[in-house]
């Protein structure tokens, strides 16, 4: 194997791993890791689906990888059960504070905040006539997949990195929509991503994906090196209530069915299988995409990344340790492409 092949496998230090404890995670994964720097940049990502049928998507760009220079912006979203969704996007003005803690997460961008108390997670992002002002309690334990580094070429000193903070949540707060406060309740999802070099330079984009089944949460991603000889680099979690079963990058993910989106001509995968297998554990899920809930148009430079935002209906079969279990249910998935 060459060493480009290996810096795309750096999640475990060099080949395909299989991490059946996963204990590998540290606050501080979850703390800044860049410097002040335009070749670097970072966000912390979060989304909630409530009970009452509202979701929502919240991020915090310390330095935005999607915008040259990497400005300081925040970014919310929420989708009603019914009618168009309602977001804001915000960048920092000069002067305004942007603070993000190195020891764990602790970031303050202006009036809006998310912090790890140590016992939870407390967001507040009042954004005029949106907003939400939640707290987070774990279900399933912080996770990275090995070292928590999708690629790396130490040569140059150059690295992204991808960490899992919240696998799956509780949360319980308020959320405002055209200036009216409504009690909430539900589900959450929370990790972190950084790098200090151009991403598109060497992957070609990514698909990511996570499921609520009552019983067990399921974390992916699929990150398509620009290079097709290179290795895809695919973490994935399971978790069967609340313990790790499995922690490895040795998903398939394959596309049965891919639909040419007409605004901007990718083609957007409408149905995947995921496939894993390996000592104890054994996955076979499949994704169903109902609607694309979300896509925009990225302003990267001279040129675009394209984010797609994707509703889907998922079923499987989960094997853990000879017992075996059939899952079906709704979730979110999403594909980006660094054009």
């Amino acid at each position: 194997m060459s060493d480009q092949s290996r810096n795309f496998l750096t999640l475990f230090n060099g080949q395909r791993g299989w991490d059946r404890s996963a204990k590998t995670y540290q606050p501080s994964d979850d703390g800044v890791h860049i410097k002040d720097s335009n070749d670097q940049w970072e966000w912390w990502y979060f989304d909630f689906s409530f009970d009452n049928g509202y979701k929502a998507v919240a991020t915090f760009h310390y330095h935005n990888m999607m915008m040259v220079p990497h400005i300081p912006t925040m970014q919310l979203f929420v989708y009603p059960p019914e009618g168009a969704p309602r977001f804001r996007l915000w960048a920092l003005k000069p002067g305004q504070l942007n603070f993000a803690a190195s020891d764990r997460c602790n970031i303050q961008m202006g009036a809006l905040s998310a912090e790890d108390t140590g016992n939870e997670y407390r967001l507040v992002m009042d954004m005029k006539d949106i907003g939400l002002d939640v707290s987070i309690r774990n279900m399933v334990p912080s996770w990275k997949a090995g070292g928590g580094v999708l690629w790396s070429d130490p040569d140059i000193g150059q690295e992204t990195g991808w960490i899992v903070s919240v696998p799956r949540g509780h949360a319980f707060g308020t959320l405002k929509l055209d200036g009216q406060t409504m009690e909430v309740n539900g589900l959450a999802y929370h990790d972190h991503n950084y790098g200090n070099c151009p991403m598109e330079k060497t992957f070609g984009g990514w698909y990511w994906g996570r499921l609520y089944d009552p019983d067990y949460t399921l974390v992916y991603g699929w990150v398509i090196p620009r290079n097709p000889d290179m290795p895809v680099v695919s973490p994935l979690m399971l978790a069967k209530g609340s313990n790790i079963v499995v922690s490895t990058d040795n998903l398939t993910l394959t596309v049965d069915e891919y639909r040419r989106d007409k605004k901007y001509g990718f083609d957007l995968p409408i149905r995947l299988t995921l496939r894993c297998d390996g000592s104890g554990v054994k996955i076979h899920c499949r994704l169903e995409t109902d609607r694309v809930v979300e896509s925009l148009e990225l302003p990267r430079g001279d040129s675009f990344y394209h984010y797609y935002r994707f509703l889907a209906r998922y079923e499987g079969i989960f094997t853990v340790d000879g017992t075996q279990a059939k899952v079906s249910g709704e979730t979110l998935h999403e594909a980006m492409f660094l054009d």
